[in-house]
Protein backbone atom coordinates (compact mmCIF):
# COMPACT_ATOMS: atom_id res chain seq x y z
CA UNK A 1 0.00 0.00 0.00
CA UNK A 2 3.05 2.33 0.13
CA UNK A 3 2.84 2.85 -3.62
CA UNK A 4 -0.84 3.65 -3.43
CA UNK A 5 -0.48 6.08 -0.52
CA UNK A 6 2.28 8.03 -2.28
CA UNK A 7 0.15 8.12 -5.40
CA UNK A 8 -2.81 9.43 -3.43
CA UNK A 9 -0.74 12.21 -1.82
CA UNK A 10 0.59 13.40 -5.18
CA UNK A 11 -2.88 13.15 -6.66
CA UNK A 12 -4.39 15.16 -3.81
CA UNK A 13 -1.77 17.93 -4.10
CA UNK A 14 -2.29 18.26 -7.85
CA UNK A 15 -6.07 18.30 -8.01
CA UNK A 16 -7.33 18.92 -4.48
CA UNK A 17 -8.37 22.55 -5.14
CA UNK A 18 -10.16 21.64 -8.34
CA UNK A 19 -12.11 18.88 -6.62
CA UNK A 20 -12.99 21.13 -3.71
CA UNK A 21 -14.48 23.61 -6.15
CA UNK A 22 -16.34 20.85 -7.96
CA UNK A 23 -17.82 19.46 -4.77
CA UNK A 24 -18.89 22.93 -3.61
CA UNK A 25 -20.36 23.90 -6.95
CA UNK A 26 -22.41 20.74 -7.12
CA UNK A 27 -24.04 21.43 -3.61
CA UNK A 28 2.29 -21.68 -5.43
CA UNK A 29 5.88 -20.73 -6.50
CA UNK A 30 2.44 -21.91 -7.10
CA UNK A 31 1.08 -23.42 -3.88
CA UNK A 32 3.66 -23.44 -1.08
CA UNK A 33 3.66 -22.70 2.67
CA UNK A 34 3.60 -18.96 3.23
CA UNK A 35 6.78 -19.02 5.30
CA UNK A 36 8.53 -19.11 1.93
CA UNK A 37 8.19 -15.36 1.50
CA UNK A 38 10.21 -12.72 -0.27
CA UNK A 39 11.10 -9.47 1.47
CA UNK A 40 10.56 -6.25 -0.43
CA UNK A 41 11.95 -2.80 0.28
CA UNK A 42 11.27 0.66 -1.06
CA UNK A 43 14.53 2.12 0.18
CA UNK A 44 16.76 0.97 -2.65
CA UNK A 45 16.24 0.36 -6.35
CA UNK A 46 18.59 -1.87 -8.30
CA UNK A 47 18.79 -1.47 -12.06
CA UNK A 48 20.03 -4.41 -14.07
CA UNK A 49 21.94 -3.61 -17.22
CA UNK A 50 20.26 -4.92 -20.36
CA UNK A 51 22.05 -6.28 -23.44
CA UNK A 52 22.49 -3.67 -26.16
CA UNK A 53 22.51 -5.93 -29.19
CA UNK A 54 20.69 -4.75 -32.28
CA UNK A 55 17.91 -7.28 -31.78
CA UNK A 56 17.30 -6.26 -28.18
CA UNK A 57 17.40 -2.55 -29.00
CA UNK A 58 14.83 -3.12 -31.74
CA UNK A 59 12.63 -4.99 -29.26
CA UNK A 60 12.80 -2.18 -26.70
CA UNK A 61 9.65 -0.40 -27.81
CA UNK A 62 6.07 -0.07 -26.70
CA UNK A 63 3.74 -2.97 -27.46
CA UNK A 64 0.22 -1.53 -27.58
CA UNK A 65 -0.98 -4.69 -29.34
CA UNK A 66 -0.35 -6.64 -26.13
CA UNK A 67 -2.70 -4.52 -24.00
CA UNK A 68 -5.43 -7.05 -23.34
CA UNK A 69 -6.66 -9.72 -20.96
CA UNK A 70 -5.55 -13.27 -21.71
CA UNK A 71 -7.76 -15.93 -20.11
CA UNK A 72 -7.38 -19.67 -19.72
CA UNK A 73 -5.56 -21.98 -17.33
CA UNK A 74 -2.21 -22.87 -15.80
CA UNK A 75 -1.07 -25.80 -13.68
CA UNK A 76 0.62 -25.52 -10.28
CA UNK A 77 0.80 -27.65 -7.14
CA UNK A 78 -2.88 -26.99 -6.44
CA UNK A 79 -3.71 -28.43 -9.87
CA UNK A 80 -5.41 -26.92 -12.90
CA UNK A 81 -6.26 -23.29 -12.11
CA UNK A 82 -8.20 -20.66 -14.06
CA UNK A 83 -6.18 -17.53 -14.86
CA UNK A 84 -6.83 -14.03 -16.25
CA UNK A 85 -3.55 -12.28 -17.11
CA UNK A 86 -4.28 -8.61 -17.81
CA UNK A 87 -1.62 -6.51 -19.54
CA UNK A 88 -2.27 -2.84 -18.73
CA UNK A 89 0.50 -1.13 -20.67
CA UNK A 90 4.16 -0.86 -21.56
CA UNK A 91 6.87 1.68 -20.83
CA UNK A 92 9.55 3.13 -23.11
CA UNK A 93 11.94 0.30 -22.26
CA UNK A 94 9.47 -2.35 -23.38
CA UNK A 95 8.60 -3.50 -19.85
CA UNK A 96 4.93 -4.35 -19.38
CA UNK A 97 2.73 -4.04 -16.30
CA UNK A 98 0.20 -6.79 -15.67
CA UNK A 99 -2.22 -8.32 -13.18
CA UNK A 100 -2.12 -12.07 -12.45
CA UNK A 101 -5.61 -13.07 -11.27
CA UNK A 102 -6.36 -16.73 -10.53
CA UNK A 103 -9.43 -18.65 -9.36
CA UNK A 104 -10.89 -22.12 -9.46
CA UNK A 105 -11.45 -24.03 -12.69
CA UNK A 106 -14.71 -26.06 -12.77
CA UNK A 107 -12.65 -29.25 -13.13
CA UNK A 108 -10.71 -28.44 -9.94
CA UNK A 109 -13.07 -26.80 -7.41
CA UNK A 110 -11.84 -25.29 -4.18
CA UNK A 111 -8.96 -23.17 -5.47
CA UNK A 112 -9.28 -19.73 -3.84
CA UNK A 113 -9.36 -16.42 -5.71
CA UNK A 114 -6.20 -14.31 -5.62
CA UNK A 115 -4.38 -11.64 -7.60
CA UNK A 116 -1.07 -9.80 -7.67
CA UNK A 117 0.72 -7.20 -9.77
CA UNK A 118 3.58 -8.18 -12.09
CA UNK A 119 6.17 -6.64 -14.40
CA UNK A 120 7.39 -8.30 -17.59
CA UNK A 121 10.79 -7.54 -19.10
CA UNK A 122 11.30 -8.18 -22.80
CA UNK A 123 13.92 -10.74 -23.83
CA UNK A 124 15.86 -11.13 -27.04
CA UNK A 125 14.07 -13.41 -29.50
CA UNK A 126 14.49 -14.36 -33.14
CA UNK A 127 11.05 -15.99 -33.39
CA UNK A 128 8.76 -14.21 -35.82
CA UNK A 129 5.58 -12.78 -34.24
CA UNK A 130 6.63 -14.08 -30.80
CA UNK A 131 7.44 -11.62 -28.00
CA UNK A 132 9.12 -13.16 -24.96
CA UNK A 133 8.83 -11.65 -21.48
CA UNK A 134 10.23 -12.63 -18.09
CA UNK A 135 7.54 -11.88 -15.48
CA UNK A 136 8.25 -11.11 -11.82
CA UNK A 137 5.61 -10.43 -9.16
CA UNK A 138 5.63 -7.19 -7.20
CA UNK A 139 2.60 -6.85 -4.88
CA UNK A 140 -0.39 -8.88 -3.76
CA UNK A 141 -3.84 -7.37 -4.28
CA UNK A 142 -5.82 -10.33 -2.95
CA UNK A 143 -3.72 -12.88 -1.07
CA UNK A 144 -5.09 -16.34 -0.19
CA UNK A 145 -3.36 -17.82 2.84
CA UNK A 146 -0.33 -20.03 2.03
CA UNK A 147 -0.17 -18.98 -1.64
CA UNK A 148 3.05 -17.58 -3.08
CA UNK A 149 3.81 -15.34 -6.09
CA UNK A 150 5.28 -17.18 -9.06
CA UNK A 151 7.77 -15.83 -11.62
CA UNK A 152 7.80 -17.20 -15.14
CA UNK A 153 8.71 -16.67 -18.80
CA UNK A 154 5.78 -16.06 -21.17
CA UNK A 155 5.58 -16.12 -24.94
CA UNK A 156 3.04 -13.81 -26.57
CA UNK A 157 2.02 -14.87 -30.07
CA UNK A 158 0.93 -11.57 -31.63
CA UNK A 159 -0.91 -13.16 -34.57
CA UNK A 160 -2.74 -15.86 -32.62
CA UNK A 161 -3.38 -13.73 -29.52
CA UNK A 162 -2.14 -16.48 -27.20
CA UNK A 163 0.23 -16.77 -24.23
CA UNK A 164 2.24 -19.90 -23.42
CA UNK A 165 5.19 -20.62 -21.12
CA UNK A 166 8.04 -23.03 -20.44
CA UNK A 167 6.63 -23.85 -17.02
CA UNK A 168 3.21 -24.07 -15.32
CA UNK A 169 1.56 -25.16 -18.60
CA UNK A 170 0.10 -21.75 -19.43
CA UNK A 171 -2.72 -21.92 -21.98
CA UNK A 172 -4.15 -18.42 -22.44
CA UNK A 173 -5.95 -16.56 -25.22
CA UNK A 174 -7.12 -12.96 -25.68
CA UNK A 175 -10.53 -12.55 -24.10
CA UNK A 176 -11.26 -8.89 -23.28
CA UNK A 177 -9.50 -5.54 -23.39
CA UNK A 178 -7.31 -4.29 -20.54
CA UNK A 179 -7.31 -0.63 -21.60
CA UNK A 180 -9.56 0.70 -18.84
CA UNK A 181 -9.70 4.37 -19.81
CA UNK A 182 -13.35 3.89 -20.82
CA UNK A 183 -14.16 3.76 -17.09
CA UNK A 184 -13.14 7.40 -16.66
CA UNK A 185 -16.13 9.62 -16.02
CA UNK A 186 -18.87 10.47 -13.55
CA UNK A 187 -21.13 7.82 -11.99
CA UNK A 188 -24.25 8.80 -10.06
CA UNK A 189 -26.47 6.75 -7.81
CA UNK A 190 -27.11 5.77 -4.23
CA UNK A 191 -25.81 3.83 -1.30
CA UNK A 192 -27.69 2.83 1.84
CA UNK A 193 -25.85 3.12 5.17
CA UNK A 194 -27.60 2.78 8.54
CA UNK A 195 -28.79 6.38 8.29
CA UNK A 196 -30.80 5.64 5.15
CA UNK A 197 -30.44 6.05 1.40
CA UNK A 198 -27.76 8.54 0.34
CA UNK A 199 -27.07 10.23 -2.98
CA UNK A 200 -23.56 9.57 -4.37
CA UNK A 201 -21.45 11.07 -7.13
CA UNK A 202 -18.43 8.91 -7.91
CA UNK A 203 -15.95 10.37 -10.41
CA UNK A 204 -13.20 8.19 -11.89
CA UNK A 205 -10.43 10.65 -12.79
CA UNK A 206 -7.51 8.50 -13.89
CA UNK A 207 -6.47 4.90 -14.63
CA UNK A 208 -2.80 4.03 -14.01
CA UNK A 209 -0.54 1.65 -15.90
CA UNK A 210 -0.99 -1.05 -13.30
CA UNK A 211 -4.77 -0.95 -12.99
CA UNK A 212 -4.70 1.61 -10.19
CA UNK A 213 -7.71 3.93 -10.17
CA UNK A 214 -7.93 7.45 -8.79
CA UNK A 215 -11.43 8.69 -8.05
CA UNK A 216 -13.48 11.07 -5.92
CA UNK A 217 -16.42 9.93 -3.79
CA UNK A 218 -18.97 12.67 -2.98
CA UNK A 219 -21.96 12.07 -0.70
CA UNK A 220 -24.22 13.62 1.97
CA UNK A 221 -23.40 12.40 5.49
CA UNK A 222 -26.38 14.48 6.61
CA UNK A 223 -29.22 15.94 4.59
CA UNK A 224 -27.97 19.09 2.89
CA UNK A 225 -24.34 18.52 4.00
CA UNK A 226 -21.68 17.76 1.36
CA UNK A 227 -18.57 15.66 1.91
CA UNK A 228 -16.08 14.16 -0.51
CA UNK A 229 -12.75 12.36 -0.46
CA UNK A 230 -10.12 10.91 -2.74
CA UNK A 231 -10.71 7.19 -3.20
CA UNK A 232 -7.81 5.02 -4.36
CA UNK A 233 -8.82 1.89 -6.27
CA UNK A 234 -7.10 -1.17 -7.65
CA UNK A 235 -8.35 -3.57 -10.30
CA UNK A 236 -8.29 -7.13 -8.96
CA UNK A 237 -9.72 -8.94 -11.99
CA UNK A 238 -10.77 -8.40 -15.60
CA UNK A 239 -13.13 -11.22 -16.52
CA UNK A 240 -13.21 -12.83 -19.97
CA UNK A 241 -16.56 -11.11 -20.62
CA UNK A 242 -15.02 -7.68 -19.84
CA UNK A 243 -16.43 -7.06 -16.35
CA UNK A 244 -13.90 -5.28 -14.12
CA UNK A 245 -13.66 -6.03 -10.40
CA UNK A 246 -12.01 -3.33 -8.28
CA UNK A 247 -11.39 -2.49 -4.64
CA UNK A 248 -11.52 1.11 -3.31
CA UNK A 249 -10.15 2.70 -0.14
CA UNK A 250 -10.48 6.29 1.06
CA UNK A 251 -7.15 8.16 1.12
CA UNK A 252 -7.60 11.90 1.73
CA UNK A 253 -10.47 14.26 2.55
CA UNK A 254 -11.37 17.10 0.19
CA UNK A 255 -14.43 18.30 2.12
CA UNK A 256 -14.51 16.82 5.63
CA UNK A 257 -17.74 15.76 7.37
CA UNK A 258 -18.23 15.91 11.14
CA UNK A 259 -17.63 12.15 11.34
CA UNK A 260 -14.44 11.52 9.40
CA UNK A 261 -14.95 7.93 8.31
CA UNK A 262 -14.00 6.84 4.77
CA UNK A 263 -16.30 4.53 2.82
CA UNK A 264 -14.24 1.57 1.57
CA UNK A 265 -15.84 -0.89 -0.83
CA UNK A 266 -15.39 -3.55 -3.54
CA UNK A 267 -17.49 -3.95 -6.63
CA UNK A 268 -17.82 -4.67 -10.32
CA UNK A 269 -17.93 -2.34 -13.34
CA UNK A 270 -20.12 -3.62 -16.18
CA UNK A 271 -18.33 -4.67 -19.38
CA UNK A 272 -19.51 -1.50 -21.13
CA UNK A 273 -18.25 0.70 -18.29
CA UNK A 274 -21.68 2.28 -17.79
CA UNK A 275 -22.47 1.02 -14.29
CA UNK A 276 -20.90 -0.11 -11.01
CA UNK A 277 -22.40 -2.46 -8.42
CA UNK A 278 -20.88 -2.96 -4.98
CA UNK A 279 -20.18 -6.38 -3.49
CA UNK A 280 -20.86 -5.83 0.19
CA UNK A 281 -22.99 -4.07 2.77
CA UNK A 282 -23.12 -0.48 1.46
CA UNK A 283 -25.59 -1.26 -1.37
CA UNK A 284 -23.78 1.11 -3.74
CA UNK A 285 -25.42 1.20 -7.17
CA UNK A 286 -24.05 3.68 -9.72
CA UNK A 287 -24.60 4.55 -13.37
CA UNK A 288 -22.95 6.96 -15.83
Amino acid sequence: MIKKTISAVIFAAAIGLAFTAACTDNNTDDYVPFDATTETTTEETTTTAQPTTEATTAAKKEYPELVNTYSGTYVATQGLTALDLSVFGTDDDGDIQALFSFHEDPSNPGVPTGSYLMEGTVKESDKKDIIEFVFTGSEWEKHPETYHIIDFTAYFDVKKGTVTGDSYEFDLKKSSGADLTYLIGEFNGTYTPESGENTVKFTVEDIGDHGDIQAVFEYEPKKGEKACFISNGQVTNIAPDGRVTASFEGEDWIIEPDEKKFIDFDGVFAADGRSFTENGGHNIDLKK
